[in-house]
């Protein structure tokens, strides 16, 4: 078997078409839990790339607005993927909660996958990114990312 090389860009682009295609037609949760963990995905090749370039990724700034409402609770990014983080895992060793205690979670699954396509498109309108990597995008990722198009 021979090894590729492969560009993230590329890949998260085509995972958020594949994110929005699979909102846009879907037939039940299932396809919404796919929305969710490939928009997550993309959240998490995006954002760090964003805030390298000095930029402010979408669940950093929801988590600002949040600590400045001081409302007691200490806001984090990871607060606003909390259904992301539990679709792509079970259990969490630092609270010490077993995986077989992390089975069961509510959500509107239709709304999450809402919120996690608009965290990726925003991230991703704002990375910046080479000319080359671009002219690989495809035309209807890009239609998308230039459209005003807002999910939630």
């Amino acid at each position: 078997m021979i090894a590729s090389s492969f560009n993230k860009i590329s890949i998260a682009a085509a995972m958020f078409e594949e994110s929005v295609e699979k909102y846009d037609s879907a037939a039940g949760d299932i396809d919404y839990v796919t929305s969710i963990l490939l928009s997550g995905a993309v959240v998490g090749i995006v954002a760090p790339l964003l805030e390298e370039q000095g930029g402010h990724p979408y669940h950093n700034l929801l988590a600002r607005i949040g600590n400045a409402t001081n409302d007691g609770e200490k806001k984090h990014p990871g607060m606003y993927r909390e259904i992301y983080n539990s679709l792509k895992h079970t259990g969490h060793k630092r609270n010490k909660v077993e995986p077989s205690d992390d089975l069961e979670f509510y959500a509107d699954l239709k709304s999450e996958a809402e919120w996690m396509l608009d965290a990726a498109k925003s991230d991703f309108r704002e990375v910046k990114m080479s000319f080359e990597v671009r002219k690989t995008l495809s035309k209807s990722f890009l239609d998308l990312l230039d459209s005003d198009r807002m999910f939630a």
